[in-house]
This record gives structure tokens, sequence and C-alpha cells, in this order.
């Protein structure tokens, strides 16, 4: 194959080259919609109304160039200079592509015995691993003897007793993995830094205990990036994870590791963090689901490295998990927040999709972003299409309140609001025995001789440059506006009713609380002119996990600000949940979030098991000879 097919295949098709040649039209204002297709008869008729080029098109049409280029040379580097793996086997038992549901019912009514689910996903890590270097320490032995001391139990139970095990153990038997840096007893807890090194947990973090309460099997901690802090799965201390569905990109980060397990069948279940994407990007990358819970709902406790950084009022850290059943999300949930999460499963089977409004956004229309993919673009429509005409929902295009190229100063701001008296990243590099130099790390990984990656020590950069004396709440980039701002659009109720012209149609936002005292006003208007059937319209926004499907290795770096499509959320607590939505042309796993208002989690969990419905959800990367 020639190098420029080879870029061409990387998810930039010809006739996306063929626009780049034809750059010399006049752009749309929303130029990444139009820079990424080739120009309608209609498109080019109008052209003469856009001729006048301002600033802000000449900024997207430059942000839109250099992603090609930049996608060009990230492509012949992986090809001149990329390994070379084994390709991923294909999967030859049943059990390994069931839900974790499935898999605790088959379990409890002896279809398969729980020795026999975990020794074959035992079977698949081992197969697997070798190409995607995702579990970095196993207890495979042990997780064989839980799994025969579940099936003496089993044997000895009615099946009356077994059944009633649904309730009190339902994920009896099941196997799961988490990320590294959450502790899991006996296994490394080192984040991923070589300060850490030979560091092992002494005690399973809260979110790992309620999960073996249940009944779930751990079998090991998968790859991070060094303390957590980047958006693809790299570290001086375990290597590079890779993509099950093309290992020359990235599986995402943080939790990548758990990502590429979970979507090459390597676990059934994983529990992931998320702090700006850590859920969502890796679900994103690999075809999977994720859900970043509301702020608070699971226990951070042992779900770090440093135990005084973890506590009830820190909002932009959440721990959530990751799986490839839509369904599987709401069961961990419960499990993971027994209290917050109650009953989550009933109020998401009762969610009424016709009582939603579906808000959607390509992005945060700036150019320091990544142009929007075509493929995804298609995605989000047929998506927000499906649940507006199925559910006869409305939809309207969300209009962001301001410049959203501030968005990573609103994540920075809320990153300090919440970590106000914690040591900076360059004291937690070297676990918190002295700072190190910036300076000379730089200079040492220059030379080949780094004892961190790249990333961190921008990372390190940025937060030390971006560091401020002032209270976060003075700052004009002050993360709750944008959070109120938010909930605005996704808390409130319309009334809508139509005046004596029947094209005028006006709207009023009633918050719930005063709702009888506002309707009691509207009493003596006509019922007939009145819409009741926009009475408890709940918002839910749509829109693109990142603007490109998953990157290459290291072509995040030039992107970094794409990671304000997540990062935004991070700052505002709002329960996001990835959706996957088949594959590209490509065969590149396709995705949106789904964000609801703080609490509302059942809401959009609902629309990811509708969604799942309607596209499929979960593709496996290889064939399934079962």
């Amino acid at each position: 194959m020639s190098l420029c097919r080879h870029i061409r295949n990387q998810g930039y098709a010809q006739r996306e080259f063929h626009v780049l040649r034809r750059w010399v039209i006049c752009p749309h204002p929303s130029v990444p919609h139009y820079a990424n297709k080739l120009f309608t008869h209609h498109e080019l008729q109008v052209r003469r109304q856009y001729s006048r080029v301002d600033g802000r098109h000449i900024l997207f049409w430059a942000r839109w160039v250099v992603t090609v280029i930049w996608r060009c040379i990230f492509c012949a580097y992986h090809k001149l200079f990329g390994g070379k793996y084994p390709p991923l086997p294909p999967i030859e038992d049943l059990a390994l592509v069931q839900s974790a549901t499935t898999l605790a019912e088959w379990i409890r009514r002896g279809k398969r015995s729980a020795e026999s689910v975990v020794r074959a996903y035992i079977l698949r890590i081992q197969t697997v691993n070798a190409t995607l270097n995702a579990l970095v320490d196993e207890r495979f032995a042990a997780a064989l003897e839980e799994a025969r001391e579940v099936d003496h139990r089993l044997a000895s139970l009615t099946e009356q007793e077994r059944e009633a095990l649904a309730d009190s153990h339902p994920l009896l038997g099941v196997p799961f993995t988490c990320k590294e840096n959450v502790k899991l007893t006996g296994m490394n807890h080192t984040g991923g830094i070589v300060s850490r090194r030979g560091i092992k947990a002494e005690q399973d973090a809260v979110v790992v205990a309620r999960l073996r309460m249940a009944g779930a099997i751990p079998l090991g901690v998968s790859n991070v990036p060094e303390l957590g802090m980047w958006c693809e799965t790299s570290c001086t201390m375990y290597g590079r994870t890779n993509n099950p569905y093309d290992v020359t990109r990235t599986p995402g980060g943080s939790s990548g590791g758990e990502a590429a397990l979970l979507s090459s069948c390597g676990t059934a279940l994983s529990i992931g963090s998320d702090v700006g994407g850590s859920i969502r990007i890796p679900s994103f990358c690999c075809g999977t689901f994720g859900h970043k819970p509301t702020s608070g709902w699971v226990s951070l406790e042992g779900a770090g490295l440093f135990p005084d950084a973890l506590n009830d009022s820190i909002g932009v850290l959440v721990v959530g998990p990751m799986c490839r059943c839509a369904r599987d999300l709401t069961l961990a949930l419960q499990v993971m927040a027994p209290h917050a999460a109650k009953n989550l499963a009933s109020k998401v089977q009762h969610t009424d999709l016709r009582d939603l409004k579906f808000w959607w956004c390509e992005g945060l229309d700036t150019p320091l972003c990544s142009p929007l993919d075509p493929a995804l673009r298609r995605a989000l429509t047929a998506a927000t299409h499906y649940l507006s005409t199925a559910f006869e929902a409305p939809l309207e295009k969300l209009e962001w309140p301001r410049d959203m190229s501030i968005a990573p100063l609103m994540w920075n701001n809320k990153m300090s609001d919440d970590y106000r008296g914690q040591p900076p990243m360059t004291v937690n590099m070297t676990n918190r025995k002295g700072e190190v130099s910036l300076l000379v790390e730089g200079l040492r990984w220059l030379c080949g001789r780094g004892r961190f990656t790249f990333p961190l020590l921008m990372m390190a950069t940025i937060r030390k440059l971006m560091e401020v004396n002032q209270d976060p709440q003075d700052s004009p980039h002050y993360w709750k506006p944008m959070q109120e701002f938010l909930m605005d659009k996704l808390e409130d109720v319309g009334i809508v009713w139509k005046h004596v012209v029947p094209s005028m149609v006006r709207v009023i936002k009633v918050n719930l609380v005063y709702g009888a005292e506002i309707y009691s006003k509207l009493w003596f208007y006509d019922s007939d002119r009145i819409d009741w059937g926009t009475l408890g319209k709940t918002g839910v926004l749509l829109l693109p996990t990142l603007p490109q499907l998953a990157f290459l290795h290291h072509e995040f770096v030039p992107n970094i600000l794409d990671l304000c499509h997540t990062g935004i959320f991070n700052a505002t607590e709002m329960p996001v949940t990835a959706v996957p939505l088949g594959l590209s042309k490509d065969g590149l796993p396709l995705g949106l979030q789904v964000v609801v208002s703080p609490g509302q989690d059942h809401i959009s969990l609902a629309v990811a098991q509708a969604l799942e419905d309607k596209f499929g959800g979960w593709v496996s990367p290889v064939r399934v000879a079962v």
C-alpha cells in the first residue's frame, strides 16, 4: 500500500482532499459544516451571499487546513515507524459478547458456571493483551478460586433462593476490571508514575468493594496515563495501550485501558473515573457505553492516588461505569451508588421520551477546535432525527451564550475551585516527596532519558502557567454561570400557548417549584389556545464527544483543545452518557454524548437505551465465530 493511500484510509476520504483543493471557494459562516463535504449546486448558488470574508471565517478555514496537515503527518509517521502487532483473534465463546446482566442471569440459573465464564475472560485477556497492552496487573488465580466458591454456593441453593440473588447479589460471578489508579487489594496502585513504582493497594476502593459485595469478581487493573491527566493511555512505566479497532490509534484516556479491554471482550464491566472526559473519550474511541454520573453519587474514596484530594466537595471528578450494553450502566450504577441511584432501573424504565425536549449542537463552535468529521455529523443528525420523530419530541439547536474558546479556562477555574489548597502537579509527580523541575525534566525528555511522558510535562506546564492567586469566584471565567445556563436549558418547564394569530407562539419558562401559582394566573386564558402537550418537558442535549474519530497515537497533542467538548461538562457538574452509534466506513467507532441536568441520570440512560435499540450500540472489532 502506498503512503498516500495509507493516509487516505486513515479517516480522510478522497472527497475531502478534493475539497481541500477547492479551498479558495469562500466559506459559509459555519465553515466546519461545509469544509468537510463537497459543495452542492445550491451551496454554490448562494456562495455570493457569503462573499465577505471576516476574521472568523479565516480562522475556521485555517483550523481545518491545519487539521488535515497534522493528520497527514501523523499518518506518515505511523506508516513509516509504527510497530507491528499480532491481529486480534476472533471471539469463539458466546459468553464473551454477553452483557453483564445476561452473564449474571446465566450463572444464577446454571446455564454457565461462574468458573467457566471467568476462565473464558482470562483466556481472552491473555490473547488480546499482547496487541492492546491494556491489563498491567492481574489476579487470575484468585479470581478463578472466587468463581469456584460462587459455583459451590449456588449448588447448595434452591431455585427460589437463586432467583433471590438477583436483588442481593445482582452481579454474582461477573468478571470486571478497574483502572490502575483505583484501589484493588494487592494490585499495582502507581498512577503510572515511576516515583510510585512497586506500590500496591492495601484495600479496595469503596466502588470496588461495592461491586465485590454484589458478587462481581475482579480480574486485575488496567493501564492509565501518568496521574490520569491525559486523554491518551500511555506512560513510561507500562507503555502505550492500543485501540482494538486500529492499533495505530489511541483508545482514549485516562480510562483507555478499560475501554480497550471492554471493547475487545476482555472484561464484562469496567470502572472508570472522569475529570475532563476520562470515561466518555475512551468510550467514544472504543465504541462502548460510559456514564459520568451526577457529582457526589459515587464515592471517591480510594479512587485516586492521594486520599486528601478526594472528598465529597469535589464536583469535577467522578467515578462511573463503562459497559458494552446500555442497560448494564443502570445495573452497575445502582451497585456503585446504592443510595443516590436507588430504584434507578425503575426510573429509567418509566421515563417517557415523549416528555423530553432535545437540544443539539455540533460542538463548541470555535476555530480553536478541530472541524467536525462528516461521519460524526451524519451520526448526530440520524440520532436527533430519530429521537424527535419516533417520540414526537421538540428539537432545537443550542446556541452557546458566549465564545466557547474560553471552555479550557472554565475547566481550569473549576479545577482550582475544587482542588484549592492541594499541592501542584509538579509535587504529585514525585509522590509528594519534593517537586520536579519542569525545565530539567523537559531537557531529560529531549535527550531520550525522560522520566515522564511529554503530555504530562505539557499538562504540568499549562497548569503552572494558568495558576492564579485570585479567588476562582472572582475570575471572569467562573464556571457557575455556565452551569446555570445549561440548567436553564435542560431543567426548566415550557408552557406554550397560541395567540389569536395561529402563526404566533409565545413561550414562558416556569420553574417547577412555583408551577402551580403560575398555572393559576394563566387559567383565565381560553383553554383552546393552550398547547398542554408541552408541559413537563425536560431538556436533553446531544453533541459529539469529540469532533474527530479516534485519533492516531500522539495526535491529541496538537489538538488538545478538542477536550473542551467533554471538559466543559466536568466544569459544570452535568451528568453525561457516552453512546456508541455503530462504525464509520473506515471501521472506526461513532458516537455522541447525552447531557442532562444534575440528578436526572435516569433520563440520559433512557435515551442511551433508545439509541442502542435503534442503532445497535457496541459493534465487535473482530469476527464473532460462535
